[in-house]
């Protein structure tokens, strides 16, 4: 007679991973690199391919970063990074803006990127290594200050 219950659950093979972060980006290639660099870093991933989808996106699963595309179709990246400065629920992630940029173009992207929120900006292409240090950087950061708050009430 066999037993009914397993005597073993197997293993779903999952393991914890890290913060969550938002990868906001039109481009499908440079979009799946990224995502693909900060999951082999240890991050959660999730995507997007434009601004509409990242906004929904933050809302309903509360990232730690969002890497972001100021040049999107339809809702851009700098009305993206004032939405979730604006809302509760995601006025604490950190936001790294993204762009293609000429150099002269570099510094007015980057000073309405800050404007609009973010707290860092790069010029694409950006190597991933940087990236994920920056998001590092941000995440330990907002979390410090997090548990700051938190200890201060």
């Amino acid at each position: 007679m066999s037993d009914p219950v397993p005597k073993h659950k197997p293993s779903s093979g999952m393991r914890p991973r890290g913060p969550l972060v938002l990868v906001v980006e039109d481009e499908d290639d440079v979009r799946e690199l990224y995502a693909a660099e900060l999951a082999a870093a240890g991050f959660m991933v999730l995507e997007a391919p434009d601004g509409a989808t990242a906004v929904e996106k933050a809302l309903q699963f509360g990232p730690h970063a969002v890497v972001l595309e100021l040049k999107l179709p339809g809702i851009d990246g700098f009305k993206v990074a004032r939405r979730l400065r604006a809302d509760d629920r995601t006025h604490d992630v950190a936001l790294i803006a993204l762009s293609t940029s000429g150099a002269g173009d570099r510094r007015g992207l980057e000073a309405l990127a800050i404007a609009a929120g973010c707290d860092s900006f790069f010029s694409k292409p950006v190597p991933p290594g940087l990236l994920i240090g920056e998001v590092v950087r941000l995440v330990a950061r907002r979390s410090r200050n997090a548990l700051g708050r938190y200890a201060a009430k």
